[in-house]
């Protein structure tokens, strides 16, 4: 809750109409969600201007609107007892309403960062601590300057704690959600090759995964992937907490064992941990939201618990079955150190029938795309992989890499549109098959998974 006036300060605006002690109920940049007495803050995007928005918001009975330089005022309706605001960047003042609100609390703020596993860490950790706080975490994947400063804003007296997943694609974002937030405490699940046509380079991704270090305080925690190289290089004054499979970590696992549904690992060389979720990359997941935990007092029971019932969320290394055919579908996104653990995941497990991985285009690669799609062509083939359908754009680098690694042509299916793949594929599988589908968001590679689901949920 705010009034008009806590908005001003937070974001340094100027008043156009209304009252400065009108109270406000909350912020929405959404007018399909927003509640009698909200703050409409009007984001002018890429794609959309919330300013189109304004009378919408009125009409379901907004406070107050927030405007950006440029976009439509009061001025241009004269609507009585609604506050209007302006501000030069709209989406700089809903992170500085964020800040605001976050810095009524004295909680704990956990904030996650890393190329892979952001998300699936976030709802581990949350899991956890959720055994004995009241804890606040991002809604899905709400980790950009939209996103973060909505879920701080959700914040109240019953929460002891908040988990905050930290995305990026570009040097500056998590300084500036790190501003925001000021994380106490801090993981960084890896380092790996993601959003290349913007960071240009690995040690680049480095450098704007560790902006989330510039905006905490001297006695926040850092927690560390011992056996990532480039976290290695990280020079810290901050108390670390290392994870990794080597026992020199401080949070170790060792006697791995993957099971059809799972994985299973001794923690620490006393424990033993069960996940419900595949892939060896999970446990590196479980081992930082156990390292991120283990100092609120929750005990070894309820975090065996808690990981145990643990369950992905969708579309990451979700196993869906119908009849004799296992799918996993880890279509959410994709880049390449992803699309390697999910091929490494398939390649360990034990099957009946054929494996196949059905791969979209890994976006935002930039210069380096051709050559990290024919890596993926590479690794499938050299993994045993027994049928690969890639789809897109840049399909036939995998196939040449497929086919480089020894792999058959007939073997090998190039799919160049998604209309032309379900098509394909819908052709292609048999009972017994174990079915990867990966790619990144804005492939759709959730259509094959439901295409399949359609077509053999009945057998």
């Amino acid at each position: 809750m705010f009034t008009v006036r806590d908005i001003l300060t937070a974001v340094k605006g100027k008043l156009l109409s209304g009252n400065m002690e009108e109270i406000l109920t909350g912020v929405s940049t959404d007018t399909r969600k927003i509640k009698k007495g909200e703050l409409f803050l009007a984001i002018k995007g890429d794609r959309f201007d919330g300013h189109s928005f304004i009378l919408d918001a009125v009409s379901k009975g907004a406070g107050g609107v927030l405007v950006q330089e440029g976009g439509i005022t009061n001025a241009n309706f004269k609507l009585p007892d609604v506050s209007f605001i302006l501000v030069n960047d709209s989406v700089k003042a809903l992170g500085n309403i964020g800040n605001f609100h976050r810095s009524r609390f004295t909680i704990p703020i956990i904030g996650i960062t890393g190329s892979n596993g952001k998300t699936t860490t976030k709802e581990m950790t949350a899991a956890i601590l959720s055994k004995k706080f009241n804890t606040l975490k991002n809604f899905g994947t709400e980790n950009n300057n939209i996103g973060v400063p909505l879920t701080l804003m959700r914040l109240n007296s019953e929460h002891n704690i908040a988990v905050l997943e930290m995305g990026t694609n570009h040097l500056g974002e998590i300084r500036w959600l790190s501003e925001i937030a000021k994380p106490t405490i801090a993981i960084i699940t890896n380092i790996g090759p993601s959003h290349l046509e913007y960071l240009e380079d690995v040690d680049t991704v480095l450098k704007a995964k560790v902006e989330i270090l510039e905006h905490m305080d001297k006695d926040a925690k850092l927690i560390l992937n011992a056996d990532d190289e480039y976290l290695k290089k990280i020079k810290t004054n901050f108390k670390t907490i290392w994870f990794g499979f080597d026992k020199e970590a401080d949070f170790y696992a060792d006697k791995i064992n993957l099971e059809p549904d799972g994985v299973n690992f001794r923690l620490n060389g006393k424990w033993d941990i069960s996940l419900g979720v595949l892939g060896r990359h999970n446990v590196y997941n479980a081992l930082s939201a156990i390292a991120c935990a283990w100092d609120f007092g929750i005990s070894i029971d309820e975090i065996k618990d808690a990981l145990k019932e643990f369950r992905v969320p969708n579309m990451r290394m979700e196993v869906k079955r119908f009849g004799d055919i296992k799918i996993i579908n880890d279509t959410y996104n994709a880049n390449p150190q992803s699309m390697k653990q999910a091929i490494e995941t398939l390649r360990d497990m034990t099957t009946e029938g054929r494996k196949i991985l059905i791969a979209g285009d890994m976006l935002e690669l930039g210069t380096f795309s051709g050559r990290f799609h024919h890596l993926v062509g590479k690794q499938a083939a050299e993994s045993g992989i027994d049928l690969i359908v890639a789809v897109g754009k840049l399909a036939e680098h995998v196939g040449k890499g497929a086919q480089e690694a020894g792999m058959s042509n007939r073997k090998i299916k190039l799919c160049a549109v998604m209309k032309e793949a379900r098509e394909k594929v819908a052709t292609l599988i048999k009972k017994g098959d174990t079915i990867l589908v990966k790619g990144s968001r804005a492939m759709k590679m959730e259509e094959i998974v439901g295409d399949l689901e359609a077509q053999f949920k009945t057998t």
